[in-house]
């Protein structure tokens, strides 16, 4: 069986060009928002942010962590946040992803908030769901 290249859009970096790009010491923060904008276009958050980081993209930031909310992506939502505490953020993302039935981003972000109980109470509710489908 044959497999199908997949081809980048024009003006997008391939993984090479991305890392050599991104481990640069110093890279003109216009060229970051314009990589971290392409990227968001096509929905690759990650990468989009890996350039709005390099950056420093405040605008840019701002529309990961609102897309990172919209998904209940609590994984995302901590690279956009980092060390920055904001338990009203977290808990919306709490919200958001148990709406979606995103569970474990769901208990993540508890945890985030500083909703230990809520959390252990959801982790504990995870483990009895696994234990009914072990075989």
């Amino acid at each position: 069986m044959r497999g199908t290249a997949r081809v980048l859009p024009r003006g997008i970096p391939d993984c090479l060009k991305k890392r050599r790009l991104l481990n640069e010491k110093a890279l003109d923060p216009a060229l970051c928002r314009d990589y971290g904008e392409r990227f968001l276009a096509l929905g690759w958050w990650e990468d989009a942010l890996e350039f709005f980081l390099k950056g420093a993209d405040q605008g840019g930031l701002d529309k990961i962590r609102e897309k990172a909310l919209e998904a209940g992506d609590a994984h995302l939502l901590a690279r956009v946040l980092g060390r920055k505490p904001d338990p009203d953020l977290w808990r919306r993302a709490a919200e958001r992803a148990l709406a979606l039935g995103k569970l474990q981003f769901a208990r993540q972000a508890l945890e985030s908030a500083g909703d230990r109980e809520r959390a252990a109470a959801l982790a504990q509710g995870l483990k009895a769901d696994y234990r009914e489908t072990d075989i």
